[in-house]
């Protein structure tokens, strides 16, 4: 079944990232964490992939209604998605995917996320925190600069209000002239062995560009994670 929901805000995070919120219908219902597909309105931008893609839930199911995240290119999808406007409408398929934070997991949850990766991770931690599920949480962020870092003003706020949440931010190309007084490189074992005590017991999410995901899940089976604590989500960049 799909839903025609009115676009209802569009922001420009920077240059290259779109934010952008829809109405939520009463019966649609999805798990922290899933995707689903998007059809927008032909304005008569095509080419070969058309104009449906899939993008994460950045929204949290407690929210009453769906925000999505994107990075900007030529494709016909992402051009009609600029230039849409406020109150047009979008068909949004129903919710996918099984990267989400489920009920009956008990162990303490690790989250990397690399640039547009943060965006299902967004949706969990709101739903943890709106809800009070009481999962013990820890994101480990990595962006190339602060400017870029999609949802941080945000997650270090929700660092202050909920005691199961802690947030580490790291920036790979800050300058040291730079006013980031955060963590400099990128996500490495040193990062994770000092900052987080039970990180042996832990369950890990990892979600980024495919080269990230797989370094970062290299990076963990290297430290005896076993496999079965590992949890993956590529953003393949579909352009």
């Amino acid at each position: 079944m799909n839903y025609n929901v009115k676009l209802i805000e569009k922001t420009m995070f920077t240059r290259e990232i779109l934010t952008f919120q829809c109405e939520k219908p009463e019966t649609y219902e999805f798990n922290a964490g899933q995707y689903c597909f998007l059809n927008l309105p032909d304005k008569g931008i095509q080419d070969e992939r058309g104009i449906r893609r899939h993008l994460s839930i950045t929204s949290s199911p407690s929210e009453n209604h769906l925000s999505f995240a994107t990075k900007l290119s030529q494709s016909a999808f992402k051009r009609t998605l600029k230039d849409m406007s406020v109150g047009e409408l979008i068909s949004i398929e129903k919710p996918m995917g099984h990267f989400i934070l489920g009920k009956e997991i008990k162990d303490q949850l690790i989250f990397i996320a690399g640039g547009i990766g943060i965006t299902p991770f967004r949706s969990m931690i709101r739903y943890n925190f709106d809800t009070q599920t009481g999962h013990t949480i820890t994101l480990l962020y990595s962006n190339r600069v602060r400017e870029e870092a999609l949802f941080l003003d945000e997650l270090q706020s929700v660092t202050d209000m909920d005691e199961h949440f802690s947030l580490i931010a790291t920036m790979t190309r800050v300058k040291e002239s730079e006013k980031w007084l955060g963590m400099r490189g990128r996500i490495n074992e040193s990062m994770i062995r000092e900052n987080i005590p039970e990180w042996q017991k832990a369950l890990y999410y990892i979600a980024g560009p495919p080269a990230m995901v797989d370094g970062m899940q290299g990076m963990l089976q290297s430290m005896d994670i076993s496999s079965e604590k590992i949890r993956i989500e590529k953003f393949t960049g579909y352009k």
